[in-house]
């Protein structure tokens, strides 16, 4: 007899965890986001963290007009995200993407069998680490002084500006603002790649991501780096102690950090989405 209920549902995967890792713990009691328990499915070392829901209300075509109901995607997300952080504290976890969908399990256990390999190798990378994020926040008018006094070609050309005659300062004067633009952006630049440079040697891996505007981050401030970590867990307090020299050191250039973690590693690991 055919199961009516079966066809009437899509798997939704959360993460993908090293199967080693499930004798040491079981699997925390979670209700998923179609209020259904949560499931496993294995193919030798990875097993996928599912939950049933229903293929009316999770189908393409839904979920595309429910990404447009703001309480919704608040509502939903903050649980994707929910569940993945309470994985995460027991798993090395592969976080999937949030609506992440496969039509049955046939489908999930033929990615997982197509994608072996390179999922298996991911999560043994992703194996005790985490992410941290960190972005560079800067003060421009704190940046600019820095730049007059500070840039050794900036200094110079002010320096000649002073002895020329008034009629061609003019001129000079607009070749300095666009030499003080100029070596802003190039110092910020140097900003970023000191900060990576300083943190090397406890990170195992580095995503830059596009900077977000004032209107998001709702600071005076602008955002010129916004850059995830992969830490693993045993440099987390090496990590924390040089970002705090690097507080100091930025504190000079007008900039301060903002450090948020540890997260799961949702940067360090993406899988696409089936398409239904």
């Amino acid at each position: 007899m055919t199961n009516t209920k079966l066809e009437t549902e899509f798997l939704y995967v959360y993460g993908i965890i090293l199967t080693e890792e499930l004798p040491t713990t079981e699997v925390p009691s979670i209700l998923g986001i179609d209020q259904k328990m949560t499931g496993l499915l294995t193919v030798k070392d990875v097993t996928a963290v599912t939950t049933s829901v229903n293929s009316n209300d999770f189908s393409q075509q839904q979920i595309e007009l429910k990404l447009k109901d703001a309480e919704w995607l608040k509502e939903k997300a903050f649980h994707h995200h929910e569940i993945i952080s309470a994985l995460h504290q027991y798993y090395t976890i592969l976080p999937m993407s949030f609506c992440t969908i496969f039509q049955n399990e046939v489908n999930l256990e033929s990615m997982l069998t197509n994608q072996y390999d390179e999922v298996l190798q991911k999560l043994l990378n992703l194996k005790d680490k985490q992410e941290w994020n960190v972005k560079m926040f800067c003060n421009a008018e704190k940046a600019l002084s820095y730049i007059i006094r500070k840039n050794p070609a900036v200094v110079e050309l002010r320096e000649k500006l002073t002895t020329m005659p008034k009629g061609k300062q003019f001129l000079m004067k607009k070749k300095l603002e666009h030499l003080i633009t100029s070596e802003v952006e190039i110092e910020q630049s140097k900003w970023w790649q000191r900060l990576n440079e300083q943190l090397s040697s406890v990170i195992a891996g580095t995503n830059l991501r596009s900077n977000w505007g004032k209107e998001v981050t709702e600071r005076k401030e602008d955002m010129i780096v916004n850059s995830d970590f992969l830490i693993g867990k045993n440099k987390t307090e090496p990590f924390l102690e040089k970002i705090k020299e690097l507080e100091k050191l930025f504190e000079a250039v007008g900039c301060s950090l903002h450090v948020t973690g540890p997260w799961p590693p949702y940067h360090f690991s993406k899988e696409d989405k089936e398409s239904l």
